[in-house]
């Protein structure tokens, strides 16, 4: 499927959010927790952990320029992103490594690596747009794999920053599945909302026109 198609440009908008929000999260993080050890103290040992996972996200985004990566590469992005689900898996940062690491399982072919990895971000208590990206991402990856059902049931409509892709992918579900009609109702939505929100999206517009055929 041609879903991966923004992949990069997602990169390239990780990359944009650390350089404007990663010394506020760790501030964030810092003053979040609380403990058993005195404030002075556990917050220091916070900030420390914070700006240590901030110096793997960082290595990681490094590490995943655009387009397609070497081996050298993947081995690279692989390991930073083990070492933030490890250590740091409860941060943002964590999650982040996850869907970086989905994306590169995804390139590399293995889809089933990358439906772990996106279960993985999933499963931990972080920010609801992050778990939005990750649930649209991983029906985009079950669709690959032939699983439109399973796919098409994680596309619950919400009114977020992520709900016109979710449209399109189910379009594009139900286009596999043959269910033409149900496809152009979906995209015909998608579009709709891409004209009210500003979106420019002509491979949208595209699918929309072959199924009028």
């Amino acid at each position: 499927m041609a879903e991966m198609k923004t992949e990069e440009e997602q990169v390239e908008a990780l990359k944009r959010w650390w350089r404007e929000n990663g010394k506020s999260l760790i501030v964030t993080i810092a003053i979040a927790v609380g403990g058993v050890l005195s404030w002075n103290s556990y917050q220091d040992y916070q900030v420390s952990q914070a700006e240590t996972a901030g110096v793997y996200f960082q290595r990681l985004l490094s590490s995943a320029p655009m387009g397609q990566l070497s081996e050298a590469e993947i081995a690279e992005v692989r390991h930073n992103s083990d070492t933030l689900k490890e250590e740091f898996g409860a941060t943002t940062y964590a999650q982040f490594a996850g869907l970086m690491m989905a994306r590169v399982e995804v390139q590399t072919g293995n889809l089933p690596a990358a439906v772990a990895e996106l279960q993985w971000v999933l499963e931990q208590d972080g920010d609801a747009e992050v778990h939005s990206l990750a649930t649209l991402r991983l029906a985009k990856v079950l669709g690959a794999q032939g699983q439109y059902d399973q796919a098409l049931a994680l596309l619950v409509d919400s009114d977020d920053a992520w709900q016109l892709g979710r449209l399109e992918v189910r379009g594009d579900l139900l286009v596999a599945q043959g269910r033409l009609d149900a496809a152009r109702q979906a995209y015909t939505e998608a579009s709709v909302l891409a004209v009210s929100t500003g979106a420019n999206n002509p491979l949208l517009s595209l699918k929309l026109d072959n199924l009028a055929q």
